[in-house]
Order: C-alpha cells, then structure tokens, then sequence
C-alpha cells in the first residue's frame, strides 16, 4: 500500500516505530482532562473523525494525510500522549492496549479500560464525538471508567528504534467478544488480528497521528470510528511518518553555520563607500 497525500482518508495500520528511553509500566497509566493537555492539542479540531455511526469521512472535509504504517519510524525522542476523541460503539465498551517492542523487550499495558464516553458532559458539540454515552458500570476503578472527550494518558518517552502495536479490546470491560473460543483484540497490524481483517484506520492531522477502530468481528461495517485516538507522539515524527522532509539536527546547524558565514563574507567584500 502505498502513502497517499490526500485530504481525509484512512489506511490501514500495522505498525508504529519508536523506541523505549525507560520502561513503560504495565498497569494503567493516569489518566488527565483535557484542561490539562498541551497547547497543541485543541478538541474540537477532531470531532469529525467521530461523526455519526456508520458513516464515511469525506475526503475534502479534513486536511489529513492517508498513511502507510507498515514503514512508520520514529527518528526522534519524544513523550507519547495518547487522547481520547470520542465513539459510536453503541453496546460495546472496548478497552485501548499498547505493546511496545524494542529487541527482546517488550513493554505496554493497558491504556483506556473503558473507551464509551461519560453522558453529560460540558463540552461544545458533545453529540458529535459521543454518539452513545455510557454511565460507569458498579464497582470499577477509575482506569476503568467512561471517558470525558479530549481524556488523555501519558504513556512516557521514546527513542527511535521500538515498534508500537495499539490494541482494541471489543467489548473488554463486559468480558470481551469471542468467536470459536479466541478473542477479538485487534490491531494495527491485519495479519495478526484474529478474523485477518484491518480494523484500523490513520490519519496524519496537524502533527497528530489519529486511529479509528471498527470494532466488530469480521470487519463490520468499516466506518472506523467506533473508538477514535489521537496520538501525540512529537511534531517531527509525525512529519516523518507523513513523508514530510525533516532536516536531521546535524544538518540543520550546518545550514545555519552555512548562512552565518555566507553573511559574514557578504559583509566583508562590499566596498567602501566614498562620500
């Protein structure tokens, strides 16, 4: 599959590259509001990758980018965040997972446990990222509670060299959906999902990479927005995942070194003036 620059479209996404400066826990990370997240990241910029269920994002409607993520790699070090948009997964309260792979090292967790959305919420447009808001259910910790729009979890940094995996669990919180006693966890990657299906879709938007999930068995209905992430993983890797030329460090001061002595020498040669 090649990389296609085009507005809106998603692809199929396998894996994200990056890699581990410490080890990242395996319990469930804290999760922040959006009140707390950085000045990159507005919310509503997002709300269309939610929409309606069962619908198709146009093209035209969004400046993103269609990735290839089989070749994503992250060349730079970076704190990973990832937010919660919204979902139109109706009955099903899925649960976000990540595996992160550097040789022999292989971390993750749990992310989100319950990715519906909290009903009620104070928040322009909540209909168009929650299409159906869920109350918690009894006796569940706080990892394991409906989400506010624009919820996030920091997951640590990375260096350039592990491989990322996000994994859905379908309907995990109420024990998750099986067919011929495996369970339905996917991925990235289609060839390792259970029915060999894709059930992920990526955009790159605004320096961001954004997933959408179908989170049925055998595909459902591919709009790819029962749950949606955006994740935040640096300006340049996004830009590198996205094609987009970035200097390497080395070159960018040689350019500016470049510049200044082109200047210096500019001034020295001009002649002087007579008055």
């Amino acid at each position: 599959m090649k990389t296609q620059f085009f507005a809106g479209l998603f692809a199929a996404a396998t894996t994200l590259t990056v890699a581990i400066s410490h080890t990242a826990p395996a319990t469930a990370y804290d999760i922040k509001g959006r009140d707390q997240a950085p000045a990159n990241f507005n919310i509503q910029e997002f709300k269309d990758f939610v929409g309606k269920e069962a619908r198709y994002l146009s093209p035209e409607t969004i400046g993103a980018h269609r990735l290839d993520i089989t070749k994503i790699k992250m060349n730079f070090d970076h704190d990973v965040k990832v937010y919660f948009i919204g979902e139109t997964a109706g009955a099903y309260r899925n649960q976000l997972n990540f595996t992160a792979t550097n040789g022999s090292q292989v971390t993750g967790g749990k992310i989100f446990g319950d990715t519906s959305c909290k009903p009620g919420q104070d928040i322009a447009n909540f209909g168009e990222f929650c299409a159906n808001p869920n109350n918690p259910l009894a006796n569940k910790a706080k990892e394991d509670q409906p989400l506010n729009v624009g919820d996030f979890a920091e997951l640590g940094k990375f260096k350039a060299g592990t491989e990322f995996d996000f994994q859905l669990v379908s309907n995990g919180i109420n024990g998750g959906i099986w067919n011929n006693g495996v369970q339905g966890i996917f991925g990235l990657n289609d060839a390792t999902n259970p029915d060999k299906l894709q059930h992920v879709m990526a955009y790159y938007y605004k320096d961001f990479l954004v997933l959408g999930y179908e989170d049925l068995w055998g595909g459902g209905d591919k709009d790819y927005n029962d749950t949606v992430f955006a994740i935040d993983f640096g300006k340049n890797n996004a830009r590198e995942v996205a094609g987009i030329s970035v200097p390497e460090p080395s070159a960018t001061v040689a350019l500016i070194g470049a510049a200044a002595v082109g200047i210096f020498a500019s001034r020295r040669s001009r002649p002087k003036q007579v008055d």
